[in-house]
């Protein structure tokens, strides 16, 4: 029998021992990279066998410790059930692939970084995560939500003299201080009326104003960390600032804590209260799937590209919530079951394929030292095994069989379907235009994968940096290689995480689906009175290789043996083909800027260099730009109103007299006298 209770103290020692160990040996770098990133490899693992072990073994609560500080309120309480055992396993699988990944890739920083500190803070961040997942007070959660973000904070800064990330970390740390105020307003709120912290009680008798305004408190600071639409304006800034493999870990698990938040105190805590909660997730998760595809696709950095495209899967991720949530209100606990189940498996796949996304920007950045796919091109002949990398992480985000990202967004979309019910006009509305929502991310998403892939892969170099370019060390490979396992694995049997997932909606709604679930080594689905509603990824595969063995078979028996013949690509008449008679990546999304040039505002600019003759410029330059409407429309006119007000408030305020400020102090103490004499 494991003992799960001392897997998880285990796995917080190690990773208490990682981080120390990077500053022990912060003067000897490849010691400082090579020991603890070992030492986070043995606690993935741990944390891997300690989540397993629960789902698969326990049904009830553990208590891993329990300890009460001096401090008022304080009290470090983790404790594991099988929601925070199937987060605790996807941040174990990810920091097992990041943690193998990261000692061949933090090599680039020797000599200029030091990597003693970037461990420590790494390793840092992830117990944080660990943390949050096992919280069972909320001083304690607010403490190490805090941390979390400091730690990633100073992750994504760490490269402090480049001035973009400075500015990223800025937009960051505001943001994520606005949402943890915000998120400590609803905890105070509920101490107000229950006196406790306690975050595994239950307290649905609450007034029913107050849950309301307690779930938009909590939307809005976890939706904050999360980068839901219009919340999201920190994310395109952090991501490529940050290193890639931290980068892997904020998208990859990091924006995921919002979820797991939202799902431990708004299903768990609070009870849903209200059929217009999931409603309100539902249409920003419709909101942010859309829009957070549309501007990737008109990005050429890779890593922003991949940024906004977290915005888009957090969507979908809020969609497959929001059903459940309505479900749930409902009385629906079989919907609740299934669309929670969705919104959760595609928290797991969206781990795994953006973490490896990410991973493979950081192995073009490391072999190219660029960011941008216009200087890329033919990288499939000079990293072969990265292109094949990419290539499935590319097909398992769009959603492509046999790769896991489909088997989560088909559960998403059965979900929908099922939501739609006779004498609820206005919300199967909401519903049909989410599932066309959906459909519309996903043909965009097919769109950008195909520019980032066939422009940064294929075709002819466009810079001597992608000419030079050389496959990266093994050891970044082999991360890479597990994470794009998994996708595949996951997808052609994905029973292996719903039969997980069963035991975590079960255990919030009571109602297990698993049983009902179609099919054991193919996909399993809801039965549905829906013609067709069934698909088999292992089937289809078998059916796709069966027919191309055949055609093969076929031509060989019409055609004879096979002959090859090498041609050239045909040049138009010039004598060779060069780079710049490609596609460029500005000119592949063109088609689409100008379709939705109501919500990208393009801009122009050309800069020419004149000649001798108007006709004979010496160089002209084309620039295109996007417009950032939610920043020049909302968090500008926001920052210039609290920036006047502020002004004019100092003179108030601050007016340099001690007699005014010992005022101000004295109807304090008259306004907390009063307080608390009307609150006895």
């Amino acid at each position: 029998m494991i003992d799960t209770v001392f897997l998880i103290r285990l796995i917080v020692g190690l990773y208490i021992a990682a981080a120390l160990t990077a500053l022990f040996f912060f003067r000897r770098e490849k010691y400082a990279n090579i020991i603890p990133n070992a030492i986070c490899i043995l606690a993935s693992v741990t944390g891997i066998t300690a989540a397993l072990a629960f789902l698969l073994g326990h049904s009830d609560r553990l208590v891993i410790f329990k300890f009460d500080v001096p401090a008022p309120f304080v009290s470090i309480q983790m404790q594991l059930d099988s929601l925070s055992a199937i987060f605790l396993l996807t941040l174990s699988i990810l920091v097992l692939c990041v943690s193998i990944y990261s000692i061949g890739y933090l090599t680039h920083y020797y000599q200029k970084r030091n990597v003693g500190l970037f461990n420590f803070l790494y390793s840092t961040f992830i117990l944080s995560m660990l943390f949050v997942f096992t919280a069972g007070n909320m001083v304690f959660f607010f403490i190490v939500w805090e941390i979390m973000s400091l730690t990633s904070y100073f992750l994504v800064v760490f490269e402090s003299d480049h001035k973009e990330n400075q500015k990223a970390g800025t937009i960051y740390i505001v943001m994520m201080h606005v949402g943890a105020a915000v998120l400590l307003m609803a905890f105070m709120l509920l101490y107000s009326y229950t006196g406790s912290f306690d975050i595994f009680a239950n307290h649905g008798a609450l007034p029913g104003l107050v849950k309301n305004i307690v779930f938009v408190l909590l939307l809005i600071g976890f939706g904050t960390k999360a980068g839901i639409i219009p919340l999201h304006i920190w994310l395109p800034y952090a991501h490529p600032a940050a290193a890639s493999n931290v980068s892997a870990l904020m998208s990859g698990i990091m924006i995921k804590t919002a979820i797991y938040g939202l799902i431990r105190f708004v299903a768990g805590y609070l009870g849903i209260h209200s059929l217009w909660w999931g409603i309100a997730i539902l249409v920003l998760g419709m909101v942010s799937t859309v829009l957070g595809v549309a501007y990737a696709l008109m990005e050429h950095n890779i890593k922003r590209l991949l940024a906004y495209h977290s915005i888009e899967n957090i969507g979908i991720i809020l969609i497959g919530l929001g059903v459940s949530f309505i479900a749930f209100a409902q009385g629906n606990m079989v919907l609740f079951s299934l669309a929670l189940m969705a919104s959760l498996f595609h928290t797991f796949n969206h781990a795994v394929f953006k973490g490896g996304l990410f991973l493979g920007a950081g192995s073009i950045q490391y072999s190219t030292h660029t960011k941008n796919i216009e200087e890329l091109g033919g990288l499939i002949k000079v990293m072969p095994y990265t292109s094949v990398f990419m290539l499935f992480f590319s097909l398992a985000i769009c959603a492509i069989v046999p790769f896991n990202g489909f088997v989560s967004e088909w559960m998403t979309y059965q979900s929908l379907f099922m939501n739609i019910q006779p004498g609820y006009s206005g919300l199967n509305v909401v519903t049909i235009f989410s599932a066309a929502a959906l459909a519309i991310a996903g043909a965009l998403a097919l769109a950008c994968f195909v520019k980032l892939y066939g422009i940064s892969f294929l075709g002819l170099p466009r810079s001597e940096k992608s000419k030079t370019a050389k496959e990266v060390p093994i050891v970044m490979r082999a991360g890479m290689a597990v994470l794009a396992g998994i996708c595949l694995v996951i997808g052609l049997f994905p029973f292996l995480i719903t039969r997980l997932l069963d035991g975590v909606s079960s255990g919030i709604g009571g109602t297990s689906i698993f049983d009902s679930l179609k099919g054991k080594l193919s996909f399993v689905y809801y039965p549905m009175k829906i013609s067709d509603s069934s698909i088999m990824p292992v089937g289809a595969v078998i059916l796709i290789a069966a027919a191309v063995i055949m055609i093969l078979v076929f031509a060989r028996f019409i055609g004879g043996k096979l002959k090859t013949r090498k041609y050239n690509t045909w040049d138009c008449g010039y004598e060779a083909l060069n780079s710049r008679m490609q596609y460029s990546a500005t000119g592949f999304s063109k088609p689409i800027r100008i379709v939705f040039r109501i919500l990208y505002r393009p801009g122009r600019v050309l800069k020419v260099e004149e000649g001798a003759s108007p006709y004979y410029p010496v160089s002209m330059k084309y620039d295109v730009s996007t417009q950032k409407v939610f920043e020049k429309y909302m968090y500008y006119p926001l920052a210039g109103f609290f920036k006047r007000f502020s002004r004019r408030l100092k003179f108030i305020i601050q007016t340099g007299s001690v007699h005014t400020y010992l005022l101000y102090i004295f109807l304090a103490i008259l306004a907390l006298m009063f307080y608390n004499s009307i609150t006895k």
